[in-house]
């Protein structure tokens, strides 16, 4: 691995920030993780800015206090933390690239292809807010912790059934803890729901979830609605490699 540098460019930052908070668009994420595959350069540098930057996350859930209150501080450091949320993910993403990449088709082998938990929204912690609690949750969902996180969460949706945030979020939360149906459960009402911003997001998980169940057909079917997405698409095929 080479050795950290002292600084990125600002062009190479401004790239890696658009790809880690899906500002690209497709095209241009394609090539992104088509280059991240082939230079080890670019990957390091996503590896050594995700374990630098994770720290500040950490650090901003401890509630210790920092120098200086001005609200570029505050702004700098809610930027920091949302970078570092979707840079774990990414080289998550990547190395299950690197490693799938074969001419093997089985359900679980097809499924940790392109299984990469939801990263989460980044957090604000602060008492004085209204969603402290959902905060509260993902932290945790964040740590790993998703018995945690639905623990906490579960309580607000049942006083909430309708919120599409709650549902979304409790049934990706289920389905990174393998428990499948109970993430079809949740996120099938998402899923059908055309007004929520989860959506899109729902019909991919919940085809995986569909597909972890043995449910080829019904993954199929989910993944046939979501028009123009290349990964979808990539799914799609491979899925139908798979032996009846």
């Amino acid at each position: 691995m080479e050795p950290y540098k002292n600084h990125i460019n600002r062009a190479l930052f401004e790239r890696i920030e658009a790809y880690l908070l899906h500002t690209m668009d497709d095209a241009t994420r394609l090539a992104f993780e088509q280059e991240m595959l082939t230079d080890e350069a670019l990957r390091n540098e996503v590896h050594l800015q995700s374990r630098l930057l994770a720290s500040a996350e950490v650090f901003s859930h401890t509630g210790e206090k920092q120098e200086g209150t001005g609200l570029s501080r505050i702004v700098s450091i809610k930027k920091w933390m949302r970078f570092s949320s979707y840079a774990a993910a990414a080289v998550a993403v990547i190395l299950t690239m690197w490693w799938f990449q074969r001419n093997s088709y089985t359900t679980d082998k097809i499924v940790a292809r392109y299984f990469t938990p939801d990263t989460g929204l980044p957090v604000v912690m602060s008492g004085e807010n209204e969603n402290y609690h959902f905060y509260d949750g993902m932290v945790s969902y964040k740590e790993e912790d998703y018995e945690k996180a639905i623990a906490i969460w579960m309580p607000l949706y049942q006083n909430n059934p309708g919120n599409d945030t709650l549902q979304y979020y409790l049934g990706v939360a289920y389905l990174n803890g393998n428990h499948n149906q109970a993430a079809v459960d949740f996120l099938t009402p998402v899923a059908e729901n055309e007004s929520s911003r989860w959506q899109q997001k729902s019909l991919w998980y919940l085809a995986l979830a569909h597909l972890k169940n043995g449910n080829k057909k019904e993954a199929l079917s989910l993944l046939r609605k979501l028009k123009d997405h290349e990964q979808a698409a990539r799914l799609e095929k491979d899925i139908e490699k798979l032996s009846p």
